[in-house]
């Protein structure tokens, strides 16, 4: 922040983020202000995930308002269990889901938007050739899927993996 407060042209410029925050030239006004002790500094840098490559090998827009997956995390760790429940009321692309996931905890994600909740599929694949992501996209936004995503989610886009390996040629 104090290098902002010196050269706040070199570090910021006001805008309209992607998530929609409007962020004013009032940003960079010193207002004596401290970063308090008990700050998560985590920083929100990823631009080449798995999420985002998937998302870009099948042409759909990716959520625009994505976080780092060590925020949810810290709170799942901190207030969960292995084998409680997450809920996220407003998925986006499920980084609270993904992160549940991987701690052991169940989760239930709801997501106004059908595009957003059929992408945050793409969470869970690691791999998979463009051909088989744009099925799983296409049947994803297809189906007659409830506006809730849970295990069965992935269940589903494990078996589009398993039976896309299936289809592949053996390897001798």
């Amino acid at each position: 922040m104090k290098k902002l407060l010196e050269d706040a042209e070199t570090f910021y410029r006001p805008k309209l983020r992607p998530s929609g925050h409007d962020i004013s030239r009032r940003f960079a006004d010193n207002n004596g202000g401290a970063i308090p002790s008990n700050l998560l500094q985590i920083p929100n840098t990823e631009s080449n995930t798995p999420y985002q490559r998937h998302c870009a090998s099948v042409g759909v827009k990716p959520h625009p308002a994505r976080f780092p997956e060590k925020l949810p995390t810290f709170f799942i760790e901190f207030l969960t269990d292995p084998g409680d429940t997450v809920l996220d009321i407003f998925a986006g692309s499920n980084t609270t889901g993904r992160a549940a996931e991987k701690l052991d905890r169940r989760w239930i994600a709801f997501e106004k938007d059908r595009a957003y909740l059929a992408a945050s599929a793409f969470r869970f694949v690691d791999e998979l050739p463009s051909e088989d992501l744009a099925a799983l996209w296409s049947r994803l936004r297809s189906d007659d899927l409830p506006v809730k995503v849970n295990r069965l989610l992935r269940e589903m886009v494990l078996r589009e993996k398993a039976s896309a390996y299936s289809a592949a040629p053996k390897r001798k």
